[in-house]
C-alpha cells in the first residue's frame, strides 16, 4: 500500500473551517477508494495560492525529500497552487523526489495526454472564470448603486432589509480600538483587554491581534467603500471619523516594515524543466555583472553552482537557449499536422472528464445539507429556542449557504459541452501563431507542451508531452553555441 499525504487550503477568512473539513473528507475518500494510506495532513488556512509564501506548503515541499511518502493528494489542483509558473517548479521537486500529485476531484489521468489535458483546461477554464467574475462584479456594482448589501457580513454591522445598519455593541469595539490605537496603545495590549472582556466576532472566536489589524485596516469605517475604481458612500454607516482613520492610518504606515523582494524567476521560463544531462540536477537561473557593467543572464547546474559536485556542464546563455527551444517548439507543433492529432485526443480526454461532473454534484448534495440545517435552526429560532450558539451557528451556515451557492454557479459555467477538435485545434493555433517573443507565448509554450529539456555537453535533447515514447527533438551544442554568438553580436 503507497503512503500519502493530504493538502487543504482555504483563501480567506470569509471561507470557513468547513472548506478544509469538505476538503479533507473528499481526499480521504479518494484515498481509501484507490488503497492509499493517509499518514499526515498539511493545511494553509485563510491563505491565498497566488504565490508559494505558505508555512504548510513549504514544510510538505520540504518534507517530500525525506521520501516517507509517496503522494500529495490534494482537493483540486487549484488548492495546489493558482499560479502556474510556480506550480510547474514545485511539481517538479515533488517529481524529483519520487513523489505524485493527485487531484481528488479531477478525473486527470497520469499519461502525457493528461499533462497536456492539465494545461488545455487551465486556460479555459481561466477564461470562463473571469467571464463570471465579470458577471459577479456587475451585479455587484448594480448592487452598491442602490445601496443594498451584497451576502457579506461586516463585524460592525448587522443587514436589515438588505441595507447593512449599525450593530452597537461591535461599533463601540470598533471605536475603542481605533482610539487607542491612537493613543499609542499596541495591538497585543488591546487584545489583552478585549479577550479578557470575552470580546467575539461574528463567528464566535475571540477577536485576537490579527483581528484587529483587519479592523484597523478597514476603511468601510469611515462610511465609504472601494469596488474596482468606483467608491461608493451609500452602503455602510460611518462608525469611525477621517480624522481618527487618518491618524490610525498614518502610525500603521509608520510601523509598516517593507517587506523582502522575492527572487523574480518567471522570466527564466526553462526553470523546473531544465535538466543538467551530466549530473541529472535541475538547472537555475543566474545572473553575472561583466567587467563592463553589462548584466548577463545565464541557465547553470544549481549542484554545481552550490559546489555539490564538479559538474562538468557549462553554464549557458539563457536567451539563446530559449530561443532554440521556442524555434524548435513551434516547429515540432506544425509539422506533419501534430496539433490536429494532439487535438483529436484532448477532445476525447475532455468527452470523457465532462461526462460525469462529480463536483458539482457534490457541491448541489453540501449545498442541500447546509440548507436543511439552517432551516431548522430557523425552526428552534421560531419556537423561542434562541441561544448565541444557534445565532451564531445560523450566521455560519448562510456563510457557507452563499460560499456554496457561488461555487456551484461558477462549477455549472466550466460544465460546457466537451470539446470538439476543432475548437481545440483553433485555440492550439491561435497560442501557436502568436509573437513568439511574447512572453506569455513562450510561458505557455513551455509549460503545455515541453516534458523536460535535457542539457549535455555536445547536445541538448528536447521532450514533448505527444505521445507515450515522448517525441523527442535532439540539437547539437554547435547549434547552441551559434545562437549564443548570434546574440553576443546582435
Amino acid at each position: 500500500m503507497k503512503t500519502a499525504v493530504i493538502y487543504a487550503r482555504y483563501s480567506s477568512d470569509a471561507q470557513t473551517e468547513q472548506s478544509i473539513e469538505g476538503q479533507l473528507r473528499d481526499c480521504n475518500k479518494y484515498a481509501k477508494d484507490h488503497d492509499l494510506l493517509v499518514v499526515d495532513t498539511y493545511i494553509d488556512r485563510a491563505m491565498t495560492g497566488t504565490n508559494d509564501n505558505r508555512a504548510a506548503f513549504q514544510k510538505m515541499i520540504k518534507d517530500s525529500a525525506k521520501k516517507q511518502w509517496s503522494v500529495v493528494i490534494v482537493y483540486k489542483l487549484d488548492r495546489f497552487s493558482r499560479n502556474k509558473y510556480e506550480s510547474v517548479i514545485h511539481k517538479k521537486t515533488l517529481k524529483d523526489n519520487g513523489v505524485r500529485l493527485i487531484s481528488a476531484m479531477e478525473n486527470i489521468p497520469d499519461s502525457p495526454e493528461g499533462t497536456l489535458m492539465e494545461a488545455l483546461l487551465e486556460g479555459f477554464n481561466q477564461y470562463f472564470s473571469e467571464e463570471l467574475a465579470q458577471k459577479v462584479n456587475r451585479g455587484i456594482r448594480e448592487s452598491w448603486i442602490k445601496g443594498y448589501c451584497t451576502g457579506q457580513y461586516v463585524f460592525g454591522y448587522d443587514v436589515i432589509d438588505k441595507k447593512y445598519v449599525i450593530n452597537e455593541y461591535e461599533a463601540g469595539i470598533i471605536r475603542e480600538t481605533f482610539t487607542k490605537y491612537s493613543e499609542g496603545y499596541k495591538a497585543k495590549a488591546i487584545e489583552t483587554d478585549l479577550q479578557a472582556r470575552g470580546a467575539r466576532r461574528k463567528n464566535g472566536k475571540l477577536i485576537d491581534q490579527k483581528y484587529i489589524y483587519q479592523i484597523l485596516h478597514n476603511i468601510r469605517y469611515t462610511g465609504k467603500t472601494e469596488h474596482h475604481g468606483v467608491w461608493y458612500d451609500n452602503i455602510f454607516p460611518r462608525i469611525i471619523s477621517d480624522e481618527l482613520w487618518y491618524k490610525v492610518s498614518t502610525i500603521c504606515d509608520e510601523n509598516k516594515h517593507s517587506p523582502s523582494r522575492k527572487k523574480e524567476i518567471y522570466d527564466y521560463i526553462l526553470s523546473g524543466k531544465l535538466i543538467c544531462g551530466n549530473c541529472r540536477h535541475r538547472m537555475s537561473g543566474i545572473s553575472g555583472t561583466s567587467k563592463t557593467g553589462d548584466v548577463h543572464y545565464y541557465y547553470i547546474c544549481s549542484a554545481k553552482h552550490l559546489k555539490k559536485n564538479a559538474c562538468q556542464v557549462k553554464a549557458v546563455l539563457k536567451q539563446p537557449l530559449e530561443d532554440l527551444v521556442i524555434h524548435a517548439t513551434v516547429g515540432m507543433l506544425n509539422k506533419n499536422d501534430n496539433i490536429e492529432k494532439i487535438a483529436k485526443g484532448l477532445s476525447l480526454l475532455h468527452k470523457k472528464e465532462t461526462a460525469d461532473n462529480k463536483t458539482l454534484k457534490l457541491l448541489v448534495k453540501q449545498h442541500g445539507i447546509a440548507l436543511k440545517a439552517s432551516t431548522n435552526i430557523i425552526h428552534l429560532i421560531e419556537q423561542g429556542i434562541i441561544t448565541e450558539q444557534t445565532k451564531t451557528r445560523l450566521v455560519e451556515l448562510e456563510s457557507e449557504i452563499r460560499q456554496l451557492e457561488f461555487a456551484i454557479n461558477r462549477e455549472k459555467s466550466r460544465t460546457y459541452d466537451f470539446l470538439p477538435p476543432e475548437t481545440i485545434e483553433e485555440y492550439l493555433r491561435s497560442k501557436i501563431c502568436d509573437d513568439p517573443q511574447d512572453i506569455r507565448v513562450r510561458k505557455m509554450l513551455v509549460n503545455t507542451f515541453i516534458r523536460e529539456v535535457i542539457l549535455y555537453d555536445k547536445k541538448i535533447t528536447i521532450t514533448y508531452n505527444f505521445t507515450d515514447n515522448h517525441d523527442k527533438v535532439d540539437f547539437s551544442q554547435k547549434s547552441i553555441t551559434e545562437r549564443e554568438k548570434q546574440f553576443e553580436d546582435a
